[in-house]
């Protein structure tokens, strides 16, 4: 290999090129987006579906149904998940891998746009919403005032609202928890009866005054004049003085039968912070941004719109992402900068204090070299890119080092520096190019993981890889010129621990491998019957995916009983923060009633509008594992014997968007049968030992109240039926009639109303039949009550119950859905019932399918690159046995540590694939060269597995101190990739030194080693 050579004899070229690349690096490192996250798109849209007073029949028949007929008609859609639910709908719409997100979105809301005119009046809303992660509030604020004036918080959380979206790097703000601010019209119902005004009237009259129509204009000679008629009310007085009826003998205004005022509207969702009463206001990153510089200019916009505020107003900050982000960045970077230091050292005491400087110089170099262009390739700082680096740190001083070593050697047979640089250099170039690619090949093909697991992971091969790459490129060149620079021709008189390591390799390595070779066929048994033993101890280590997030936040779910109020999930949820404000881990409390927290983590769909419904946010302390755990136990403890509601505690959890881990879909046309055997699952489920936070909404059942029309009998008393409905949705949910504008340019609706709608409110209507007469509503309306259809799913158009549950602190994810799928094959299903399992099996089979397919990817393209090597596919095969032994070592490690086999333990056994392998590769390189010169074949295989023993130990010790902080400190996500690499490089290194000269001799024919590369 030449290319040492030439940067040794162009030294000044050679400088102006790194530090050219360095400082695109610097600059990079300064200016590439920060995020907690990584920031991807998910192509899953979905459609929140709010329709008050519907039965699910109704909207199952009314709405889904023919939104499901319509979403047919859109092509790539792999899945569409539908809740149907008292008074509304949510539908779940997910997109084959690869498809658009945008694209998908846009093609749903133009389904929607298509289907909505033919959809019932009482449908409030269709919301179409993305789910893509990125669509995460990364500050939450709380505004209230001291006096709970809705009015006034609502203006200025909309002027906050404003001066926020105009910063640059802010997506979208929003403001949420508080009721619709109205122009209330009150109608006193006993005064419209005693004058003859029916409700259809007031509301008729109303509606016409408040069009707003632009007649046009007119010319007066020279001067033009817009014409301004009739349109929305400015002042209260106007509605006040509304005429509703007049005759001869008097004039009746609005003043006289309503009261009008500014109120609120029936909320559907309230929000509490600290016990007070509050409006939360959110807002959305713009994606390729810096979050720490954001979170500086909202933070500078926030104290600047305070001076603004009358002293009654109040803001407070109840969540920052940045907080976590600079958290989790500066705890990875802490553990960068251990992995280094210790790296430092034991490069220190192995290889002395020159070839150690010219060793750790390549560390941050590479680094930074590696981060410019990680930088052009689109990506940004956070926890994956992170522990690319953090992986790389252990790797990319293996190149370094075996370069620094073979100079060390070269430096007796050579007359200077600047050869003994560029022979010792040359001599493995190639095998540390093999090496290196092998690396990168076996990290390379997680680019080509096809879920949105793939998309999680991407940043950390695609920066191992660059990574590896610039530390390659800097060995080749840079390390052999600072060594001709630095290096000294002279022997150091203080002697470093390779000088000793290699007079071991010489003495006592040699001799004891001698005598092992003698024995080859008992140390091959040995070996393989440990690898067996270690190998077979999987079915001990459990399996799972993502583990938690280890955020010092936590929600409560809280779901009180079918057809409660939200007054009632309002008293329930105030009266657990009695308790939960004796936990004195607990920083800061926020209450969501009727409604989920505002979306802050990346993989939590919020839920929206369902009164018996509520979301409880805890912000910590801090998170200290142990406290955490003790929190969440103490909480449940207390919740679980609480029976005025359903109370989940919940840890956030890493990894895309499932359902709860076990989940279970049940699949019938007849709603009876799955009524039935959801309840006999969930019976079982429960009884599981680690099973908890068991949902199962099919079984929960509410009441209707029915109200039956004889209309034979109200067209006889002369009764208008579209005056009947109209005056009793007026009378129970109000009727919006219009817009009023205040002097400040803020629009209200105007909502004709009943003051309080009650059971007893319904016997007060009467309506105004065609001949003016007041008849009561219950002359031809009957009222009761009746038992209504349950909450119930549809998956992929068919009907579906789901049961699902999550798993208990040191309980496993794959025991409990193994002992459920084994009940339900016991189970006799009714005819036509099928199951599916979805939650954490279901994407573990997505995501593990995809990695099955890349291993052997893999596997080949390592297998390639070493027969191009070795021109042989015998010693290929042998460097390949350093793979089983590394697989074997790591399910050992796991099982030791009582680690499951998780989506990163994985990860980490295809990182080992390419590490592993370039040990046995410059051992056999050796071989081959020792062949050339030579030397019988046994003797030819004992001198390289002496010149190797101390490169070989070196870089796996540096691999694994590298990796060491990680593994200890980088909390649950980490934990299981350390493990596996380390655990693995160690079984490895001994299959080095052991096996793999035993195999080379039984393999090896002696006329192989003409092709040997200089």
């Amino acid at each position: 290999m030449h290319l040492p050579r030439i940067a040794i004899k162009n030294a000044q070229f050679t400088f102006t090129i790194v530090v050219l690349l360095v400082l695109v690096g610097i600059v990079s490192y300064f200016h590439m987006p920060r995020s907690e996250d990584p920031q991807f798109d998910i192509p899953i849209t979905l459609l929140e579906i709010i329709y008050p007073g519907a039965s699910p029949t109704d909207i199952e028949t009314l709405v889904v149904d023919p939104l499901e007929e319509e979403f047919a008609e859109i092509e790539g859609i792999k899945k569409v998940e539908s809740q149907i639910k008292n008074g509304g709908a949510r539908i779940e719409v997910t997109f084959l891998y690869g498809s658009n997100p945008n694209a998908a979105y846009n093609e749903v809301k133009q389904a929607v746009s298509t289907v909505k005119p033919t959809l019932p009046e009482g449908v409030q809303d269709v919301l179409v919403l993305k789910a893509t992660p990125t669509s995460v509030a990364i500050i939450q604020l709380a505004l209230w005032s001291e006096t709970t004036d809705y009015k006034s918080m609502e203006f200025y959380s909309k002027q906050l609202e404003k001066r926020l979206e105009a910063i640059e790097a802010v997506k979208k703000a929003d403001i949420w928890g508080y009721p619709t601010q109205v122009v209330a019209v009150d109608l006193n119902l006993a005064m419209l009866k005693h004058y003859g005004i029916s409700i259809a009237t007031v509301n008729a009259l109303l509606q016409k005054r408040a069009i707003n129509i632009t007649p046009g204009f007119v010319d007066a000679n020279i001067r033009r004049f817009n014409v301004k008629t009739s349109g929305n009310f400015q002042h209260i007085d106007e509605l006040n003085n509304t005429v509703v009826f007049a005759n001869e003998s008097a004039v009746i205004r609005l003043k006289d039968v309503a009261q009008v005022s500014f109120s609120n509207r029936e909320p559907s969702y309230l929000a509490y912070y600290d016990g007070k009463a509050v409006i939360f206001l959110t807002v959305e990153q713009r994606s390729n941004t810096n979050i720490f510089a954001l979170t500086e200019a909202i933070d500078t916009e926030i104290s600047a719109f305070k001076q603004t505020l009358p002293d009654t107003i109040k803001i407070a900050t109840l969540f920052k992402q940045s907080d976590g982000v600079e958290n989790r960045v500066n705890g990875f970077f802490d553990n960068l900068w251990q992995g280094l230091v210790l790296v430092g050292i034991m490069s220190l005491i192995f290889l002395g204090i020159r070839e150690a400087i010219v060793v750790i110089i390549a560390i941050p170099l590479s680094f930074l070299v590696a981060i410019g262009w990680l930088d052009f390739a689109g990506f940004g700082l956070q926890q994956m890119s992170i522990v690319g680096l953090i992986i790389a740190l252990g790797l990319l001083v293996d190149n370094a080092i075996v370069v620094t070593e073979s100079i060390h050697r070269e430096k007796k047979n050579t007359a200077n520096l600047a050869d003994a640089a560029a022979s010792g250099t040359s001599k493995v170039g190639w095998a540390i190019t093999s090496g290196t690619v092998t690396t990168m090949l076996a990290f390379l093909p997680m680019l080509m993981l096809a879920s949105d697991t793939g998309d999680f992971v991407r940043s950390m091969p695609v920066t191992v890889v660059l990574v590896l790459l610039a530390s390659l490129l800097i060995a080749l060149t840079l390390t052999p010129l600072l060594a001709s620079k630095f290096f000294s021709q002279k022997p150091s008189k203080v002697k470093a621990l390779q000088h000793y390591a290699n007079i071991f390799a010489e003495r006592h390595y040699v001799r004891w491998l001698g005598r092992l070779m003698s024995a080859k066929i008992i140390m091959l048994v040995i070996a393989f019957i440990a690898l067996f033993a270690m190998a077979s101890l999987f079915g001990q280590v459990g399996v799972s995916l993502f583990p938690k997030a280890e955020k010092a936040m936590l929600l409560i779910d809280v779901e009180t009983p079918a057809n409660s109020s939200l007054d009632y999930t309002h008293d329930v949820m105030q009266s657990m923060t009695e308790f939960i404000e004796t936990q004195p881990y607990v920083d800061k409390i926020a209450l969501n009633v009727g409604n989920s927290n505002p979306r802050i983590y990346y993989n939590e769909i919020p839920k929206r509008g369902v009164a018996s419904y509520g979301q409880v946010l805890l912000v910590l302390k801090d998170y200290e594992e142990k406290e955490v755990n003790s929190l969440v136990t103490a909480l449940r403890n207390e919740f679980s014997t609480w029976h005025q509601a359903k109370v989940t505690v919940k840890e956030f959890t890493q990894g895309p968007v499932t359902d709860q881990p076990i989940t279970v879909r049940l699949i019938s046309e007849s709603l009876a049968d799955l009524e039935r055997v959801a309840g006999d699952l969930q019976t079982k489920m429960s009884s599981i030992s680690g099973a908890i936070n068991l949902d199962n909404p099919i079984g929960i059942a509410n009441t209707e109240l029915a109200l039956a029309i004889d209309y034979d009998k109200a067209a006889l008393s002369g009764v208008d039926i579209n005056q009947l409905d109209n005056s009793i949705q007026t009378a129970l949910s109000g009727t919006f009639v219009g817009q009023f504008n205040d002097s400040n340019g803020e629009n209200y609706p105007i909502l004709v109303r009943r003051p309080k709608s009650d059971l007893s409110s319904l016997s007060d209507i009467t309506i105004v039949n065609q001949q003016g007469e007041n008849i009561p509503l219950g002359q031809f309306v009957e009222i009761k009550l009746q038992k209504g259809r349950t909450d119930f799913f549809h998956y992929q158009k068919l009907r579906m119950a789901r049961v699902s549950a999550d798993a208990g602190q040191g309980y496993s994810v794959q025991e409990i859905t193994s002992e459920v799928v084994n009940y339900l094959d016991n189970y006799s299903l009714p005819a036509g019932m099928y199951y599916i399992l979805g939650g954490e099996e279901e994407s573990r089979q997505e995501s593990f399918a995809g990695l099955s397919q890349i291993m052997l990817i893999t596997a080949i393209g390592i297998f390639a690159i070493l027969v191009l090597q070795f021109k042989s596919f015998l010693q290929p095969l042998i460097i390949f046995t350093s793979i089983p032994f590394a697989m074997s070592g790591a399910v050992f490690g796991l099982f030791l540590t009582g680690l499951s086999f998780s989506m990163m333990a994985f990860i980490g056994l295809i990182s080992l694939f390419g590490i592993v392998v370039n040990n046995a590769i410059i051992l056999i390189d050796t071989t081959n060269r020792n062949l050339a010169m030579g030397l019988d074949k046994k003797q030819a295989i004992l001198t390289a597995s002496s010149t190797r023993f101390t490169p070989i130990l070196l870089t796996t010790i540096t691999t694994i101190g590298g990796l060491l902080p990680l593994t200890l400190f980088g909390g649950s996500l980490w934990q299981p990739l350390g493990v596996v690499i380390i655990s693995g490089l160690c079984i490895s290194a001994i299959a080095s030194f052991i096996i793999v000269p035993i195999l080379t001799e039984l393999f090896t024919k002696t006329d192989n080693s003409e092709i040997i590369k200089e």
